[in-house]
């Protein structure tokens, strides 16, 4: 009985946590100058303009360290009914370009998932995520799997 009712707080906390506004880090390691200047689909510009808008740091590269990223001037910020996103594009040459942000209003259209797309430019990825500061990486993972093996131990 005391693994049921623990199970149904878990459930309760994680569906009261699920609908209200999360937080997701906010920051870049793209020259947005640069990269918009070579843009000219006006759909594409106006999305990837907002990456003007987050600081840049050298620290929100894809293997993201939250303590060192804050003290460079990574945000986290509120996202409204949205998702967390991170976008990392990886030049033929190797380079690699992070962008972590928020996508508002945009809970109900997108899922949490990962994209990719290879052209002869590189690669993008593209990760959505509707987690609390989901968008750093690894630590989304982890606590998705520590929650589930608790969650398995106290359905035996």
């Amino acid at each position: 009985m005391a693994g049921f009712l623990l199970l149904l707080t878990i459930f309760c906390v994680l569906s009261v946590a699920k609908s209200q506004d999360i937080r997701c880090y906010a920051c870049t390691t793209i020259d947005a100058n640069a990269m918009l200047s070579e843009i000219s689909d006006p759909n594409w510009l106006r999305w990837l303009e907002n990456v003007r808008y987050v600081p840049f740091s050298q620290k929100c590269i894809d293997y993201f360290e939250v303590d060192q990223a804050l003290r460079d001037g990574v945000r986290s910020n509120e996202c409204s009914n949205g998702v967390c996103m991170k976008m990392i594009f990886q030049e033929k040459s190797g380079i690699s370009h992070v962008w972590r942000s928020c996508i508002p209003n945009a809970k109900e259209q997108i899922r949490s998932d990962c994209t990719k797309i290879t052209s002869g430019e590189g690669n993008l990825e593209v990760c959505t995520c509707d987690g609390n500061l989901c968008n750093s990486g690894a630590t989304f993972k982890i606590v998705t799997l520590l929650l589930t093996y608790i969650l398995f131990i106290l359905i035996r």
